[in-house]
């Protein structure tokens, strides 16, 4: 989802609660890590005044309130077509919890050209790259077959932790520079991204 813009401005109305600085789109790209917790406190949220929770619940509420106002990333629905016109095996493995995860994918009607949707059992983005080790089994797939695309460092941590290839693009949650020092394939875009994989 193209959703950088909406995820600042629900952390925003957050912060403007507690009377903290606000942030820009670019200043939320170049903080933006998991674990959420320390994202959070990296931009003022003080978990020793209230529990993390609070915030966290207030972030996941708005997201679902809203997210329908979204569009995917630019070419991000072509390219999955394109790859399932090519029979390439596609999945979605997300941080986001597996059933708001599902309702997101079938309100941008993409759900019939993924083998599999996953995501976790948890608001809190836990445990990627447990979900991603289950679906490496359940797909049988060679690693040398296989790509994580991505627009955060975890991406790259959960690749690496499944010894397999990452591509990352930069119009999402991450800025260019902290995607490239991961030393992953990086990208400006999806529509780059797939330029890329059809010549390589």
């Amino acid at each position: 989802m193209n959703d950088t813009s909406l995820c600042t401005q629900i952390l925003n109305e957050s912060l403007r609660k507690r009377d903290i600085p606000e942030i820009t789109v670019q200043q939320y790209k170049q903080k933006f890590l998991f674990p959420i917790k320390t994202f959070y406190e990296s931009i003022g949220f003080d978990f020793d005044k209230e529990p993390f929770e609070n915030s966290n619940n207030e972030f996941n509420a708005g997201f679902v309130d809203q997210f329908k106002s979204l569009a995917l990333q630019p070419f991000a629905k072509d390219t999955i077509i394109k790859f399932s016109e090519k029979k390439i095996t596609q999945t979605i493995l997300s941080a986001s919890r597996q059933d708001r995860l599902k309702e997101q994918v079938n309100f941008f009607d993409i759900t019939q050209y993924l083998q599999h949707v996953v995501g976790t059992n948890n608001l809190y983005a836990h445990g990627k790259e447990y979900e991603g080790e289950e679906l490496l089994l359940t797909l049988d797939i060679p690693a040398e077959e296989t790509i994580i695309i991505g627009d955060t460092l975890l991406d790259s941590s959960v690749a690496k932790y499944l010894k397999i290839d990452c591509a990352l693009v930069s119009n999402g949650h991450n800025d260019i520079k902290r995607l490239k020092e991961t030393g992953a394939f990086t990208f400006s875009d999806i529509k780059e991204f797939y330029n890329w994989i059809i010549t390589t």
